[in-house]
C-alpha cells in the first residue's frame, strides 16, 4: 500500500513577540527559496521540531524563547484520506487527526509511537 503526505499549512505565532508566520503549499512541489540567513533551514527544523522531534530545540532557541507555537496541517493519503493537525506548544504535542478528538503528549510522552 502507498502512502503519501501532502503538508497543507504551516503556522507559527508568538503571543510574546505579537508575530505571526503563515504558509499554504500549493499542489505538487513547494520550493523554499531566499538569500543566506533569510531563514530557510529555520523553516524546516520548525517543521520537524513540530512533529515533537526535540533535536531541532536547541537550533531554535533564539525562535523559542518568543514562546512561539507551531501548527502544521497536513493530508495522510493510503487507501483513504485522513486530515491531520499537529500543534507544538513548548513541551507538549497535540495531535488530531480527522474528526477525532486531540490527543496530547508531555515531555515525558513525546517518544511514544502514534499511528493515525
Amino acid at each position: 500500500m502507498t502512502v503519501s503526505v501532502k503538508y497543507n499549512n504551516f503556522f507559527a505565532y508568538s503571543s510574546k513577540g505579537k508575530k505571526y508566520f503563515n504558509t499554504i503549499f500549493a499542489e505538487g512541489i513547494n520550493i523554499v527559496h531566499g538569500k543566506n540567513t533569510s531563514g530557510k533551514s529555520t523553516f524546516i527544523q520548525a517543521i520537524l521540531y513540530t512533529f515533537g522531534i526535540n533535536d531541532e530545540k536547541r537550533k531554535l532557541a533564539e525562535i523559542l524563547n518568543e514562546g512561539v507555537i507551531f501548527r502544521l496541517d497536513f493530508t495522510i493519503y493510503n487507501s483513504s484520506s485522513k486530515k491531520v493537525s499537529i500543534v507544538r506548544d513548548d513541551e507538549i504535542v497535540s495531535i488530531k487527526v480527522a474528526k477525532r478528538p486531540p490527543i496530547k503528549f508531555g515531555s515525558s510522552t513525546l517518544g511514544v509511537e502514534f499511528a493515525p
